[in-house]
């Protein structure tokens, strides 16, 4: 469990180019449908073994084009376990299934979420209460249970909404693979961190769960335990 609380932020397996910090557009080319094979291929061995523990996300993807909004939060291995120390997202889906069954494509577009006056939460899940910039992802493939594999690029969370030092947060080579739901999704987070600390973040001990919401609806309360958080958001 240390390990793993010391590592639950960012997620994922490749990102060519959702754009949550500044992407560099020369160096990586997307390439979605590369991208979904060579990760199934390279994250196998993960996705067939059971989670450590706590629960998994019990929500599959829709059967129809879908739109929708959540509550996204990050517990990496920068929070060190600590659930006050979450990053949080106002995270927007566009989900189209194809029109043959089984596979989709999900966009996701994601802004952080600025503290509230005492350094928690926002009391609301709303445009007003997001800072910095937005980075989307478009078109990414989905299997039959929903796994993607995403690719950012650099990442900037602005320091108005980091409660761990209260300074901006840049995430290189930032990726995340995930698993996404209609109610409730998750996603590894991998990258390499280089402000305000220099420190690897590797998927299966950083994860992010996604929570779905109205605009303006409260900011969900996360339990103290961890539980909301599945370990290495298991891909299967």
């Amino acid at each position: 469990m240390g390990s793993r609380r010391l590592a639950l932020f960012l997620r994922g397996a490749s990102w060519c180019g959702l754009t949550l910090l500044a992407v560099a557009p020369i160096a990586c080319i997307p390439d979605p449908k590369a991208d979904f094979e060579s990760y199934t291929e390279h994250t196998a061995q993960f996705r067939d073994q059971a989670p450590k523990d706590g629960g998994g996300i019990d929500s599959a993807p829709p059967t129809v084009a879908e739109e929708g909004l959540y509550f996204g939060a990050c517990l990496s291995k920068l929070a060190a376990g600590r659930i006050d120390r979450v990053l949080r997202f106002y995270t927007e889906t566009k989900f189209t299934p194809d029109p043959s069954g089984g596979t989709g494509k999900l966009t996701l577009k994601i802004t952080s979420m600025k503290l509230s006056a005492t350094g928690g939460p926002p009391p609301t899940v709303s445009k007003d209460q997001t800072v910095g910039e937005t980075y989307t992802v478009t078109d990414t493939p989905t299997s039959a249970t929903g796994v993607y594999a995403m690719k950012v690029g650099t990442v900037n969370v602005p320091g108005s909404a980091n409660p761990i030092s209260g300074r901006d947060i840049v995430v290189e080579d930032a990726q995340l693979p995930g698993k996404f739901g209609k109610t409730k999704f998750c996603s590894q987070l991998i990258g390499h961190v280089t402000t305000p600390t220099d420190i690897q973040l590797d998927g299966a001990d950083n994860t992010c769960i996604y929570i779905q919401v109205k605009e303006g609806d409260p900011t969900p309360v996360l339990k103290l335990d961890l539980s909301d958080f599945p370990p290495s958001c298991a891909l299967q």
